[in-house]
């Protein structure tokens, strides 16, 4: 049987630290991705990560069972990250990963690149979003949150999500179209 998040919550704040792994497990990869895609800053994000489990844990007494504990770490996660972008004024400039071709016809390198093309076109288009955009539009389409979730995650309103995402993937579309 598999425990929900909220059932182990309950039993580390109960006296069961090691169960806390089990939260590390599931929520390492994808806090990481959003970390990475927010901030725009690879060798940063395990450190962040790190910031990140342990606020959560310093913290999980004070987790309200009523929210979803993804929404909750996920919060978590958003404040480290804004709070990495404000500190630092440098940005990271992303650079394309190393394509595997060993073994590929001339049509799926081809391919190969102009996808990679297009995605890195798109990461571009991405990060010029003001982050009031971004967040959500990661949130929505990279973490497959739903707008109530975002909107604990963001403290907003759903409205205002849907309104996000909204003007975002205009704004998003007229970037792109420009480059």
């Amino acid at each position: 049987m598999t425990l929900t998040d909220e059932q182990i919550v309950a039993q580390i704040v109960g006296g069961d630290s090691q169960k806390y792994e089990l939260i590390v497990a599931r929520y390492q990869k994808k806090l990481g991705r959003y970390i990475k895609r927010l901030t725009n800053r690879q060798e940063e994000v395990d450190d962040l990560l790190q910031e990140v489990f342990i606020k959560a844990y310093q913290n999980l007494r004070r987790f309200n069972q009523k929210l979803q504990f993804s929404s909750w770490i996920y919060r978590i996660a958003h404040n480290e990250s804004v709070n990495l972008i404000k500190s630092s004024w440098i940005q990271k400039i992303t650079s394309l990963e190393p394509l595997l071709l060993l073994g590929d016809t001339k049509n799926q390198i081809e391919e190969k690149l102009e996808q990679k093309q297009l995605a890195q076109k798109m990461a571009d288009c991405l990060k010029q979003l003001p982050v009031k955009y971004r967040e959500p539009l990661i949130l929505y389409y990279f973490e497959d949150k739903s707008y109530q979730e975002i909107s604990d995650i963001l403290r907003l309103n759903s409205q205002t999500v849907g309104v996000l995402i909204y003007r975002g993937k205009v704004k998003l579309k007229t970037l792109c179209q420009n480059k």
